[in-house]
């Protein structure tokens, strides 16, 4: 690629285009890295970004899941109609009318981190029904995968997910 592809062939290209009047006419940030909104429920900085890692310890099993998970079975792209990423939306004051999608809100980590793994379709062997639901071993409670994984976390245990 290096012997390849060179930045004057980028330069020649698109150098001299310019976007329509509206574009151009868009303030533009000073900073060289991105201004990241607090309030924003879109784009948010991804706290993983700020995380020490450290050796897995003792651990538990938050799905054991079958054969063929595809992405959307951990990152669905569908409409946010329940569950921990509609309650934290609400509770950061969107409307039921203005949530959108897991596609469309992909840029914001708090949303995305409460919609892992909530595809209505999931099979989780922990538990008896299909759906976002896992159980949390040590209370044999079910509860949603989000707020298993927060219990977990507050528990000090770290996780493992079982899918092929």
């Amino acid at each position: 690629v290096r012997r390849s592809v060179k930045p004057e062939m980028f330069r020649e290209a698109y150098g001299s285009r310019r976007g329509s009047d509206e574009w151009e006419a868009l303030p533009q940030a000073k900073e060289l890295t991105f201004n990241w909104s607090e309030d924003s429920t879109y784009i948010r900085r991804p706290p993983f970004l700020d995380t020490t890692w450290t050796p897995m310890k003792e651990a538990h099993c938050l799905l054991l899941m079958g054969d063929s998970v595809t992405t959307d079975h951990i990152s669905p792209v569908s409409s946010i109609r329940n569950g921990p990423a509609y309650d934290h939306l609400k509770e950061k004051g969107v409307e039921h009318k203005d949530m959108s999608s897991f596609g469309a809100r992909r840029g914001n980590a708090d949303v995305m981190v409460r919609g892992t793994f909530a595809n209505p379709r999931i099979t989780n062997f922990l538990v008896a029904e299909s759906g976002p639901t896992t159980l949390h071993i040590p209370s044999g409670e079910e509860m949603p995968i989000f707020n298993a994984a927060e219990k977990y976390r507050s528990e000090g245990f770290d996780l493992v997910v079982v899918a092929g």
